[in-house]
C-alpha cells in the first residue's frame, strides 16, 4: 500500500534515551475509533485485498478487543470490568502479517493496531520505521473508509505498547536479582523466613495533564523447553494510551497521541532500571529513538 503524504514530524519535549540493545520484542502502534456504523465484518476481507495479498498473505480471525477508555473522574480508578456492546453482527478482528512475519496489521470496527513482531527474527527497527508503516496503515484505512461509504472516521484514543522480553541469563539468573527493576528492589527474600520464587503485578500512572495513563505489567514465566537452555522468562509490558480529542486534522491527533506515548514509556523504561541494567544494553543519551 503506498499513500504518497508527507509524514508528521516527531515532537519530542526532550531528547530520548537510546539503547543499542534494546530488549524489545514486539512493539504495537494503534488507534481506536468510535464504530462505524456501515461497516460489516466483509469490510475486513475487502481491506486486506486493497494491501496486497501478495505483500500481505496471512490472514486469521481473532476474539475482538474490548474498549479502552482512559477517564480521570472520581471514580475512574476503580472502573475496569466489562464493557457489554450490543450489535447485530458477530464481532471479528482480522491480523494480516507480512510475507516475514515481522509485521501485522490489526483490524476491528472500532480499532486499528500496526504490530513489529521481533520474536520473527530480527533486530528491533526502531520508533520512526514502526511509526511510518503505521502511519501507511491509517492513511489506507482512513482512504477505505471514504471509498466504501461506511461511515465517518472519529478517533478516540491512542495506544502504543512495548514489550520486552528478558530472560534468564542475561541481567538475571534467579529471582534474587531482580532488583534490575527499581519497583522490585525489595523482593528477594524476608530474612530467615521466605526466599521470593516467582512475582506478577501491575503498576499504574497517570500522564500529567491527564493526557493519559502508562500500564506497566510484570509476568514471570517459562519458555516452551526447544527454545533456549535456560527457559525462565520476564515479560516487562508498557503501554501508555490516552484520549484523542476532537479536531480538524483527526491523523495528525492520532499521531501526536502516539509520539506521547513512546515518549513517556521510554523515559520511563529508563527511569525504573537500575545503573546495571541500562548499561547492559547499551543506553546511549542521544536525541535519536528507541
Amino acid at each position: 500500500m503506498d499513500i504518497p503524504q508527507v509524514m508528521p514530524v516527531i515532537k519530542e519535549s526532550r531528547p530520548l534515551p537510546y539503547y543499542d540493545n534494546p530488549p524489545v520484542v514486539e512493539t504495537v502502534l494503534g488507534v481506536q475509533f468510535d464504530r462505524l456504523s456501515g461497516f460489516k465484518n466483509g469490510h475486513l476481507g475487502a481491506f486486506w485485498m486493497s494491501l496486497g495479498a501478495d505483500e500481505w498473505p496471512v490472514v486469521e480471525d481473532a476474539p475482538p478487543l474490548p474498549p479502552q477508555f482512559e477517564r480521570f473522574d472520581d471514580t475512574a480508578r476503580w472502573a475496569a470490568g466489562i464493557h457489554l456492546q450490543l450489535t447485530q453482527d458477530p464481532a471479528c478482528r482480522l491480523q494480516i502479517k507480512n510475507k516475514k512475519a515481522d509485521r501485522m496489521i490489526q483490524l476491528q470496527n472500532n480499532r486499528l493496531h500496526f504490530n513489529w513482531l521481533g520474536e520473527a527474527g530480527g533486530g528491533y527497527p526502531r520508533y520512526e520505521t514502526v511509526r511510518a508503516g503505521f502511519a501507511s496503515a491509517l492513511r489506507g484505512f482512513v482512504a477505505f473508509v471514504e471509498q466504501q461509504h461506511v461511515g465517518c472516521f472519529r478517533p478516540n484514543q491512542w495506544e502504543v505498547t512495548y514489550v520486552n522480553q528478558i530472560p534468564q541469563g542475561s541481567i538475571w539468573n534467579t529471582p534474587s536479582d531482580w532488583g534490575f527493576f527499581k519497583p522490585l528492589a525489595g523482593f528477594a527474600a524476608v530474612q530467615n523466613l521466605v526466599r521470593g520464587e516467582s512475582f506478577g503485578g501491575e503498576w499504574h500512572f497517570v500522564i500529567p495533564d491527564q493526557k493519559g495513563r502508562l500500564h506497566v505489567q510484570w509476568q514471570h514465566g517459562m519458555r516452551p523447553a526447544a527454545e533456549e537452555s535456560r527457559n525462565e522468562v520476564v515479560r516487562l509490558t508498557f503501554t501508555a494510551r490516552g484520549p484523542i480529542a476532537d479536531s480538524d486534522d483527526h491523523q495528525q491527533s492520532v499521531f501526536e497521541g502516539v509520539d506521547l506515548g513512546r515518549e513517556i514509556i521510554v523515559s520511563t523504561f529508563k527511569e525504573l532500571m537500575s545503573d546495571e541494567a541500562n548499561t547492559f544494553w547499551g543506553l546511549q543519551h542521544a536525541d535519536n529513538q528507541i
